[in-house]
């Protein structure tokens, strides 16, 4: 009864340290078995915030981008080899491309590929709200970000989109972990 989740990683920043926390918080109460999918970028960016050991010592499996579709992963997902596809966190660029139909990286072919397939796909964009966001860099300092409209209206596209559950933050990612528990119980 074991869930199999991919979990992918773009190259934010913002918000990188909770999700990874949550991540191996998960992981460690419910006994999952959580592929993690890195960016090229998710890649350099776990390095920077000083995650990378941490995640390689809780993980298992670690996958990294090299092309669209290498390390190969469409024919899992689409197999129903894993229970759903998890991108959190994902950056204004990944969502972008998402909502505009474009799969031209690791991450963003998986998604249209899952979703062709109706594989349940969650996406926690960080842009998703209109204002000013304050983040935490890798020193511990503190900045404003001010969010653009378009990636604010590009996060509004994933919600209208069939098959796609966008998260608010990555605290939501243990509810949708329960419910596909209690999912496989029922079965």
């Amino acid at each position: 009864m074991t869930l199999k989740i991919a979990w992918g990683i773009t190259g934010s920043g913002d918000r990188l340290a909770e999700s990874v926390e949550v991540m191996e918080t998960l992981q460690r109460k419910y006994k999952l078995n959580i592929h993690v999918i890195f960016s090229k970028a998710g890649e350099m960016v776990a390095a920077w915030y000083k995650l990378w050991d941490s995640i390689k010592e809780s993980f298992d499996k670690i996958l990294i981008e090299s092309t669209a579709n290498t390390p190969f992963l469409i024919g899992p997902l689409q197999l129903g080899k894993y229970d759903f596809l998890l991108l959190c966190p994902a950056t204004a660029n990944t969502t972008a491309k998402i909502a505009h139909g474009i799969a031209d990286s690791l991450l963003t072919n998986c998604v249209a590929q899952a979703m062709k397939a109706d594989i349940p796909v969650f996406i926690f964009p960080v842009d998703q709200k209109t204002g000013e966001v304050v983040t935490v860099l890798p020193s511990k300092k503190r900045i404003a970000l001010h969010m653009r409209e378009i990636d604010v209206e590009n996060a509004e596209k994933l919600r209208r989109m069939k098959g796609i559950t966008v998260l608010s933050s990555p605290k939501e990612v243990e509810p949708v972990i329960l419910g596909f528990l209690e999912n496989k119980r029922e079965a």
